[in-house]
């Protein structure tokens, strides 16, 4: 590695950061507005949101990461091209060629780190968010809302009826509650003020009376206070489930594929994904060679053109690969062909535009 080199690497590190932060950033804002939603809306603890939202950072960070790199490169070989230092360079017998290699050099790490990650650490946090949000959020009810002057549900088999209620100390008085029982009347528990407090309900000065199955009173208890459990959830958790294609590593995915196919499964979408597994990750390189030569004589752009520039060229590669994966899962062409074909489209334009920058 020449001076050269390690001075057009150091000023990549700068803008890749810059553009990793930004892009996430960008990628988090529709998570964010989810979680928010379910932090309002359905009441999800934060301890679950913050769960999601860690368990989505590594698919944020995968994604940003070709943005990124887009980005760097566009930055770094524009600021170069403005201040003249490519000229300099390429006087003193520098052809473009050799100063490019360390810019794909950086794409290609960038790719393998992204496929690293992309393999040991998307597939888990994918099936973990998955979990957490079926378990936590799909299959959980919220805090039951108190309501004056109706009934509403207020847990398993248990209904509520109140008859005043102070919104600002979230505090009911005469309350009546209908606790549903199999083959039988219902429990009728009638209380003087009745709370809803870290997850349970606390009654006070009240009294609860069974029926008999004629109807007729069986059983009354008096009590001064009582507290019964909110059992916000209606269903058992799933303590495991089968993972999904996206939730599997590339050798998970390979057996899988294999275990289908034995049974005469059809598998167009599992080869899609096993493919998109190693050409989405390798997207930082073939933007690279694309990017390298594409930023020549930008003149003092900013940093501005380069992120309209990388949000043009990455929004035309989404579409392509969105076209190449649904042609694919419908068995329209191959499934190499469906997720590789952006990658050596960009890359092919690349190089050429490298050969006439070099040339």
């Amino acid at each position: 590695m020449t001076l050269v080199d390690r001075y057009i690497l150091g000023q990549l590190l700068g803008p890749f950061s810059f553009g990793l932060v930004l892009f996430s950033t960008l990628w988090m804002v529709n998570i964010l507005m989810k979680m928010i939603d379910l932090f309002v809306i359905k009441g999800v603890a934060l301890t679950t949101i913050a769960k999601i939202f860690m368990y989505s950072m590594p698919v944020v960070l995968t994604t940003a990461a070709p943005m990124a790199v887009l980005l760097a490169v566009l930055m770094t070989v524009g600021r170069l091209s403005s201040d003249a230092e490519l000229t300099a360079l390429q006087a003193s017998g520098i052809g473009f060629g050799r100063i490019a290699v360390p810019l794909i050099g950086f794409g290609l790490a960038a790719s393998l780190g992204t496929m690293a990650v992309h393999e040991w650490i998307v597939p888990k946090a994918n099936y973990l968010r998955e979990k957490t949000s079926l378990n936590e959020v799909v299959l959980v009810k919220p805090l039951p809302r108190i309501a004056k002057d109706v009934f509403f549900e207020a847990g398993q088999e248990f209904t509520m009826f109140v008859r005043h209620y102070a919104q600002q100390s979230d505090s009911m008085s005469d309350v009546t509650i209908y606790q549903f029982q199999p083959d039988s009347f219902p429990r009728i528990t009638e209380a003087s003020a009745g709370k809803l407090a870290q997850g349970r309900w606390e009654f006070t000065r009240g009294r609860t009376h069974d029926l008999s199955r004629e109807g007729a009173l069986a059983d009354e208890i008096r009590f001064g206070s009582w507290l019964y459990p909110v059992d916000p959830r209606f269903t058992e958790p799933i303590p495991d489930r089968e993972r999904l294609p996206r939730e599997m590593s590339i050798g998970q995915l390979r057996a899988h594929i294999r275990e289908l196919e034995s049974r005469g499964a059809a598998t167009k979408k599992e080869w899609v994904e096993l493919y998109f597994k190693t050409a989405f990750p390798m997207a930082s390189l073939f933007l690279t060679l694309m990017a390298a030569p594409l930023a020549i004589g930008r003149g003092r752009s900013g940093t501005s053109l380069g992120i309209g520039l990388s949000i043009l060229i990455m929004f035309f590669y989404y579409i392509l690969l969105g076209m190449g994966r649904t042609m694919g899962d419908a068995g329209h062409v191959h499934p190499a062909v469906a997720t590789w074909a952006p990658n050596i489209l960009l890359g092919g334009v690349g190089f050429w535009l490298l050969r006439r920058a070099a040339a």
